[in-house]
């Protein structure tokens, strides 16, 4: 029995460490858009509504994440989990082409984007584990 409580408190750290990561990306996110709105006088193309729902795209999934701390994981539930996560993450590659690269505009987010591509990471690496 020891063995098992043993591995459920790993499982345990791990859906708690991936929500505490998608929280981060969530607020760096939310930062982004706010710099985003800011740029928008000067680069009137910008969808500024993009960061701001990609954030909350985040936030739902670390709460969905911090669920299973309380129900468990169950195989639908990860697999769901693993395509909104894989959807996140194209999103927010998406977003950062638009500010990143030869000719796009420069809006102040360059290390705001460096800060969320480790939490996706060990999110992605965490998830597989659970």
């Amino acid at each position: 029995m020891t063995g098992t409580q043993e591995g459920r408190v790993t499982v345990l750290d791990d859906v708690e460490w991936v929500a505490w990561d998608l929280a981060m990306v969530s607020g760096a996110l939310s930062e982004i858009a706010t710099t985003w709105r800011r740029a928008k006088p000067c680069h009137p193309g910008l969808p500024v509504g993009l960061p701001q729902h990609l954030a909350d795209l985040a936030g739902r999934l670390a709460a969905d994440v911090r669920s299973l701390a309380v129900t468990g994981p169950q195989q639908q539930g990860d697999l769901e989990l693993s395509l909104r996560l894989s959807a996140l993450r194209e999103g927010i590659a998406y977003a950062q082409a638009i500010t990143s690269g030869p000719g796009a505009p420069c809006v102040g987010d360059a290390l705001l984007w460096e800060s969320v591509r480790p939490a996706l990471q060990r999110t992605g690496s965490l998830l597989a584990l659970a």
